[in-house]
């Protein structure tokens, strides 16, 4: 059993968090069970063989974020979320093993780093079940306090060239402040596109659909682009500072997620 409370510190009580959407329940993976639907569903669309599991060493001190239709206990969404309250959190998180944030932990902020964020296939066109996996993630970033959601926005296949019209428009425009900005970590695959070509708006329907969601209420990224060989992936750093939000899109975030609706009880 994956002990999910292991290494959490300074953070609030988020064992009773439960937001009901119309059909849909967000809570908390609690024991064996619940995680291993987590799991099963990662599995299935990072690993791409479900036998196998995700589990990594950051599991154990994050929070994982379930959406679920009752009652069937399966996850049809997931985010693995952990609070990052002093630097050594934000040196020893799972970004900072691509990326030099040495910036980001000299700037006091308390942040959420959000990783691991899947939907199942059946579900991908519902635009219910991601407003649910947003309303969830911003609840319990207000709960925490949190002043930015950080985390690694993935391209799928780890081949840069593949991704370079969309990283040159993220480069081009979306470049976060150099007070903030991750440097590079010696010995990765690094990639910035230095071909000359200029940026056009379509390349941004290349844009991953949630790192899109981000820029879209005022994210920024990485000057650089990194190759993640385990998963297959070619990322960039991703932050979304709170007080960034257009207003009107907070307000409008933070209502979906007042619903304090309890979840039904669900046997798993």
């Amino acid at each position: 059993m994956l002990d999910v409370t292991h290494g959490l510190h300074d953070q609030p009580d988020l064992s009773r968090f439960a937001l009901r959407l119309g059909a849909f329940t967000a809570t908390l993976a609690q024991g064996a069970d619940q995680m291993a639907a987590v799991q099963r569903l990662r599995a299935a669309r990072f690993r791409n063989r479900s036998a196998s599991g995700d589990l990594d060493r950051f599991d154990a001190l994050c929070h994982h974020l379930m959406i679920r239709c009752p009652p069937d206990p399966a996850a049809i969404a997931v985010a693995r979320l952990r609070i990052l309250t002093a630097p050594e959190d934000i040196h020893t998180s799972y970004s900072a093993q691509f990326y030099d944030l040495n910036a980001l932990a000299q700037a006091g902020q308390r942040l959420v780093e959000v990783g691991r964020v899947c939907i199942d296939t059946a579900y991908a066109q519902d635009v219910d079940v991601a407003r649910a996996l947003l309303a969830a993630m911003t609840r319990i970033t207000a709960l925490c306090g949190a002043d930015m959601l950080v985390g690694c926005a993935s391209f799928a296949g780890a081949a840069p060239q593949r991704h370079a019209d969309a990283l040159r428009f993220l480069f081009d425009r979306h470049i976060g402040p150099v007070a903030l900005r991750p440097g590079k970590r010696a010995g990765l695959d690094h990639f910035c596109p230095t071909d000359g070509h200029r940026p056009r708006l379509a390349d941004l329907r290349d844009v991953p659909a949630l790192l899109r969601m981000y820029l879209g209420m005022g994210g920024w990224v990485s000057d650089h682009a990194v190759c993640d060989h385990d998963l297959d992936t070619v990322h960039v750093f991703t932050a979304l500072e709170v007080r960034a939000i257009p207003p009107a899109r907070l307000r409008a975030l933070l209502a979906l997620a007042q619903n304090d609706a309890p979840a039904p009880s669900l046997k798993t």
